[in-house]
């Protein structure tokens, strides 16, 4: 199993009972949370290269993360 609420924790610090409770009742949720960290591990990685990488690329991933993580707050909201 993926981490991903316990990233998703960190991010939505109010909301952690919520999160618990969306990623046994909501396989979205699930897919988005583990969306999230699979960009979110991919940006941190490319960030913390010695190696240049293409700054729209890392733009990209930027753009994708916040999109997910507008998703996953719907979600925490609803």
């Amino acid at each position: 199993m993926s981490c991903a609420p316990f990233v998703l924790a960190g991010e939505f610090p109010g909301d952690a009972s919520r999160i618990l409770e969306l990623e046994s009742d909501s396989e979205r949720f699930m897919d988005l949370a583990e969306a999230y960290e699979a960009v979110s591990a991919e940006l941190l990685e490319l960030e913390t290269c010695i190696e240049p990488v293409c700054q729209a690329y890392r733009t990209q991933l930027h753009r994708q993360r916040d999109q997910i993580k507008q998703q996953l707050f719907a979600l925490l909201n609803a």
